[in-house]
């Protein structure tokens, strides 16, 4: 969702249209990475953890494993479809503990925390699944994310890196309608504490970053 704003207008229509199959590509493609990642949120019983994007909601029950279904999950998303589709799984399966909001991931910021429904929430841990290589404004929603977490919360960044052009590069771009080469983990590097990042997944060119915030 790159670009103008007309760009990122046809880029949610194209999501939209995705979000139908959306599962069936992301559970298949990006299980190891996601398995790993969501592991390295470090979640415990009672914690809240935002998602953004949440897309069609395919993480939500990795994290209620972890959290054992108590706790707060928060999925943000620009695509009124993507969230659709969420929204049948927490229906489906009866989870409490999820909520969902139709948002842009920019506007996801300390002001927005303190008016979230009018409630005083301390998020621990914050996972930016697929999202930063197509979303404006990137670094500035990392550094918003990391605003909000408490002190030690868990930031985890799952996306593509391939520094060189390429038929796959070009592939990836046309089909999730964003960018492969942002130095979007380079750029976490610098913000958090305990960072590691690994980008073996998928023959090189998806990573999984992860830190937290400094005390």
């Amino acid at each position: 969702m790159y670009g103008t704003k007309k760009n990122q207008e046809k880029a949610i229509r194209y999501y939209n249209k995705l979000s139908v199959i959306y599962d069936y590509i992301s559970n298949w493609y990006y299980k190891k990475a996601r398995n790993y990642a969501i592991k390295e949120l470090e979640l415990k019983n009672g914690q809240t953890v935002l998602n953004v994007p949440c897309g069609t909601g395919v993480n939500f029950k990795y994290f209620n494993e972890y959290l054992n279904n108590s706790g707060h999950i928060i999925g943000i998303d620009l695509s009124s479809g993507m969230l659709g589709k969420a929204r049948q799984k927490i229906e489906k399966n009866g989870w409490k503990n999820i909520e969902t909001e139709l948002n842009n991931a920019t506007k996801i910021n300390q002001k927005w925390l303190e008016g979230y429904r009018n409630e005083k929430i301390a998020v621990d841990a914050i996972f930016c699944d697929l999202g930063l290589s197509g979303l404006p404004e990137w670094r500035n929603i990392i550094d918003n994310m990391i605003s909000i977490l408490k002190p030690k919360g868990r930031i985890v960044i799952l996306d593509w890196y391939l520094e060189k052009p390429s038929f796959r590069g070009d592939f990836v771009k046309w089909i999730g309608k964003g960018e492969v080469d942002r130095p979007i983990w380079q750029y976490l590097q610098n913000k958090v504490s305990d960072f590691k990042v690994d980008y073996s997944f998928n023959y090189g060119g998806v990573f999984v970053a992860s830190g937290s915030k400094p005390s």
